[in-house]
């Protein structure tokens, strides 16, 4: 049967209720045939037949407003900040009835459908200037209730499988969501957002996930793990850009993990996974304002290394895949050129076909979902409580990494493991543009067996970098922003390790000891700054002749405030910067105070010329040069942030 598109404006017998007369909508069945016997023309969205289905969609339409949605938006972002101001969402019936199940909401948007095919939630806001909620609704239009929070503003909602513990009565039912923060990303481009659970009765609301940066379109698979989208840095100054890409939890938050690697484009997202065993996503090389981009996937059994790229389609470009049977999944499409509206097709990811399913003149049709019942993902035992504020990480061989660093180090090099927490921090309070707009802290450092163990109690629901450290105190490699949930038993295998390795089978050195540790409060945890730290030291190397001032730019007096920022721009900037931020093992100043060149064979400083050998360090005391090495390696910090934003722990106990 070939579907088409009436204008119900001038024709429709069986609206139900006057907030449908606003939008034109698929026709099938009864209704065409009322609409040929009226005489009425119909206005076919294509010349092809369109799919039919014997299920109902739940979709999100948006009002058509040019220049509207781009307007605000920074291009150089990662995360796309797509607009859905005057969103509605809609039931469309396989018969062709339709009902609009957010009358009274200004704005609704990321429909998600029960296991039992029943129930809808839904983020939604009454008045433009109120936060989004999530909020549940039957398929009959019955029951409506908000679940988070006024104070919380949240999006993209999932229902997901059980949770139980093993003295827990019984197992329990959440949904996560993705809350939307006020602290800064890494960047300072933007606010941060991380997955949050709520029980639906709108209790135990946790927060998740602690990458400092936009973390967005979860996905409940097969197996229980929640797949994610996250905005991620390398933590080596001269590592890759940053991109967005596909992260995996469970539905507590424990086992943070990379999922599909990096083989496709720099920017991945909206994941969804089919029935067939594929994981779909959105992908483009650069990013866009609405996150639009082309299809490609990777196998649930190996993720990693089975990425695939649907045919380049020049002429169209794609949003929100949402799983429909086998490897089939309806995505929104539009043309590449910005004309016409995004309107729903069906693309099926083992022959490529495309097929149209639904679409509108007048709004852009989106986020369709199947109403329908489907399998329920397996439920999750965890350990994880609300009780404590530890957890375990453990790593098994530091010498155990990447294929840059493999055969580099040798046995015993590692020393140490230095952990550093992520502080939120509220955008714009920083002394300085050019300090990290995530300040970081010292928590501690433990030592590393002899076959690169190591084994330690540390804090939870706080991000952390972990470093590895030689003998100088020079970090050897950072780890991107991870967490330790309360009492979960993380551990590592090595170091930015090939993601498929399986570990060995031994018992390390470490963990024939109880764990070593870390936690210290945050009162105690140390901040090392320029303005109050660095300077001083600088200013008596200075006098020393520890620097000479004719064979490197530092000659300032630093005496007064100005001075002092020029100083810290001469470090820190420019080709003949002495500091590298982040990276103190290929920083020339740290050269010319140690006497000789600290980098090491992946670093891509390490042509730089070696500094003359009688500069030497040996005016600075121990400590004073490791209070430096440790000012870069946190990042280089200028001054510390005037205020400092809430944690995510205390945001979500409000």
């Amino acid at each position: 049967m070939n579907v088409f598109f009436i204008d119900r404006r001038r024709f429709d017998p069986t609206v139900p209720s006057p907030a449908t007369r606003r939008f034109p909508f698929l026709f099938v069945g009864r209704l065409l045939a009322k609409a040929a016997v009226a005489g009425l023309a119909l206005c076919a969205w294509s010349a092809a037949a369109k799919v039919v289905f014997d299920f109902p969609l739940v979709v999100t339409q948006v009002p058509v407003r040019p220049e509207v949605s781009t307007s605000g938006w920074n291009p150089q972002r990662l995360v796309r900040d797509d607009r859905f101001d005057g969103a509605v969402l809609s039931l469309i019936a396989s018969d062709g009835q339709v009902r609009v199940l957010s009358e009274g909401f200004e704005s609704a948007r990321d429909p998600n459908v029960s296991f039992d095919g029943q129930r809808v939630l839904f983020a939604g806001r009454k008045d433009h200037n109120a936060r989004w909620r999530i909020w549940e609704i039957g398929v009959n239009g019955q029951g409506l209730r908000a679940i988070t929070p006024e104070t919380l503003d949240a999006r993209s909602p999932i229902y997901v499988s059980t949770l139980f513990t093993l003295n827990s009565p019984q197992p329990w039912q959440t949904i996560v969501f993705v809350g939307l923060e006020t602290t800064a990303s890494e960047t300072g481009l933007s606010a941060t957002s991380n997955l949050y659970s709520i029980k639906l009765d709108g209790g135990e609301l946790r927060r998740l996930t602690y990458n400092q940066n936009q973390n967005v379109d979860p996905f409940q698979m097969w197996d229980g793990r929640v797949i994610y989208a996250a905005e991620r840095y390398s933590h080596e100054p001269a590592g890759a850009a940053g991109r967005v890409g596909l992260f995996a939890i469970h539905i507590e938050g424990a086992d943070i993990e990379a999922y599909g690697g990096e083989r496709g484009e720099r920017v991945e997202q909206m994941p969804c996974a089919t029935v067939g065993g594929l994981v779909v996503f959105v992908e483009s090389e650069s990013a866009t304002w609405d996150g639009a981009g082309q299809l490609a996937w990777v196998e649930q059994r190996r993720p990693h290394v089975t990425y695939h790229a649907s045919k380049k389609d020049g002429a169209h470009r794609y949003r929100y895949p949402s799983p429909l049977q086998e490897n089939q999944v309806l995505v929104s499409q539009r043309d590449a050129r910005g004309k016409g509206t995004w309107a729903i097709v069906r693309f099926d990811a083992n022959t490529g076909a495309i097929d149209p399913v639904f679409g509108s003149k007048d709004y852009h049709v989106l986020q369709a979902v199947a109403v329908r019942p489907r399998a329920q993902p397996d439920g999750h035992s965890t350990v994880v409580t609300t009780a404590d504020n530890y957890g375990t990480l453990y790593g098994l061989d530091c010498y155990t990494t990447d294929a840059v660093r493999t055969g580099r180090l040798a046995p015993g090099e590692v020393k140490r493991v230095r952990l550093i927490e992520g502080v939120p921090a509220t955008p714009g309070v920083s002394t300085s543009p050019l300090s990290p707009a995530t300040p970081r802290r010292l928590i501690g450092e433990a030592p590393v067996e002899a076959d690169g163990s190591f084994n330690l109690f540390v804090p939870s629901d706080t991000p952390l970098l972990v470093q590895t450290v030689d003998s100088n105190g020079l970090s050897l490699g950072t780890c991107g922003w991870i967490w330790v949930k309360p009492q979960e038993k993380r551990g590592c295998i090595g170091c930015h390790e090939d993601p498929e390795r399986v570990p060995e089978n031994k018992f390390v050195l470490a963990l024939h000891h109880n764990s070593l540790p870390l936690l210290a409060p945050a009162a105690e945890r140390r901040t090392v700054t320029f303005t109050r730290d660095v300077a001083p030291l600088l200013l008596r190397c200075l006098e020393a002749g520890l620097l000479d001032a004719r064979q490197q730019p530092l000659h300032l007096s630093l005496a007064t405030p100005a001075d002092l920022q020029a100083a810290y721009q001469v470090l820190t900037q420019g080709p003949d910067a002495l500091v590298e931020p982040g990276r103190a093992r290929t920083s020339r100043l740290i050269w010319q105070l140690i006497g000789r060149n600290t980098s090491r064979p992946w670093d891509s400083a390490a042509e730089v010329k070696t500094p003359p050998p009688n500069l030497s360090g040996a005016h600075l005391g121990p400590d004073e040069l490791q209070t430096l090495i440790l000012w870069i390696d946190l990042g280089a910090a200028y001054d510390a942030p005037a205020t400092l934003a809430p944690s995510g722990k205390e945001t979500a106990e409000k």
